[in-house]
């Protein structure tokens, strides 16, 4: 059996969301991403053939975690 070195170690999802936005001092990723997910979300509820399945805060849960994974894969 080949073993496969880790050669990168994900960071930590809070860590994440703390981290700064390159320039500006006072905005965090975690509000972007909170504000997309407010956005998806309303715009979700404003088509007619959507239907929401789930209260926001699944929702924004469900979306940190999908961007969570795809930013840092």
């Amino acid at each position: 059996m080949d073993l496969i070195p880790i050669t990168h170690v994900k960071m930590a999802k809070d860590k994440w969301l703390r981290q700064k936005i390159k320039y500006d001092d006072e905005l965090l990723m975690g509000d972007i991403i909170i504000e997309m997910s407010k956005k998806s979300y309303a715009w979700i509820q404003s088509k007619n053939d959507l239907q929401v399945t789930c209260d926001y805060d699944s929702f924004k849960e469900d979306f940190i975690n999908l961007c969570y994974d795809k930013y840092l894969k």
